[in-house]
């Protein structure tokens, strides 16, 4: 089957080389150089991983409008969205031009991580995280990524008391200095991280508050709580927002539900290939 897989996360990547494995033929949309660069790194040492294999391999990276997710889609067998929680406009754009090219849609979403912590705060949007956040003291550790770092601007002496965690790209570090971060407030790294390592960097910057996305087990949530709570730190975290617009019968949480899904829908033929003929 001709699969689109729009990955921005590390079951992303898991499903894209059990996809090859299986012979499918995969384009892979990612949102940055540094992104497709990283996929590369990870299929490059997989061992199941064949010459073959990569050739049914192609990688598109930058991101894509919704006109050109449009005119993408029926060119495809099915659409697999494994992209990050919080991405939700690019969930929006996929299931709607799934829907009007009449192209199957799986959404693989990572299950969330039940944490049981008295210091931690949840907000379901960043301006109410941020309006709290401008109440506390202190230092500040602030691992969301570099997406919404203009937004902590509104928080008093952000320059000085908050420290943010980003991918280490020149991308990343350009949105860093745009917000105003001086390069010593600066934590350019590529996770996800231990709890040993997370305490280490909490403590070096003697922060007492973590800014944290709910971003699951495989997005280190649970590295990053252990750390906190083992230091006494408080802890924001940002919920991820409700697909409301995803069907609970197009999300799947393993790699392996989708191909096998795939594998029963291939049974009836595609869009793709009546277009084709």
């Amino acid at each position: 089957m001709k699969l689109l897989v729009f990955a921005g996360t590390t079951e992303g990547t898991d499903f894209v080389r059990k996809a090859l494995s299986q012979g499918h033929a995969v384009t892979v949309s990612v949102a940055t150089e540094y992104g497709a660069d990283v996929l590369k790194e990870k299929l490059s040492s997989s061992p199941e991983l064949t010459s073959p294999c990569e050739k049914n391999l192609f990688i598109l990276h930058g991101r894509l409008s919704s006109e050109e997710i449009f005119s993408l889609a029926p060119h495809f067998d099915a659409i697999v969205d494994a992209t990050h929680p919080y991405a939700a406009e690019v969930t929006r754009n996929l299931v709607s031009a799934c829907e009007t090219a009449f192209v199957p849609y799986y959404r693989l979403l990572r299950p969330s991580v039940e944490i049981s912590y008295a210091k931690i705060h949840e907000f379901d949007s960043m301006e109410s995280l941020v309006r709290a956040l401008s109440q506390t003291e202190g230092n500040v550790f602030v691992s969301t990524g570099s997406r919404d770092l203009q937004a902590y601007t509104a928080v008093p002496d952000y320059a000085r008391r908050l420290f943010v965690r980003v991918l280490p790209s020149t991308e990343s570090i350009e949105k860093c200095r745009a917000a105003g971060f001086e390069p010593d407030h600066i934590i350019a790294m590529q996770g996800t991280f231990s709890a040993a390592l997370n305490k280490s960097l909490f403590s070096e910057y003697d922060c007492h508050v973590l800014v944290t996305k709910e971003s699951g087990s495989a997005g280190g949530f649970a590295e990053k709580i252990e750390a906190a709570q083992s230091l006494g730190m408080e802890v924001f975290a940002l919920r991820p927002p409700a697909e409301t617009n995803v069907s609970p019968d197009n999300v799947f949480s393993t790699a392996e539900d989708i191909l096998s899904a795939l594998s029963g829908n291939d049974l009836f033929g595609t869009l793709s290939d009546f277009l084709e003929d």
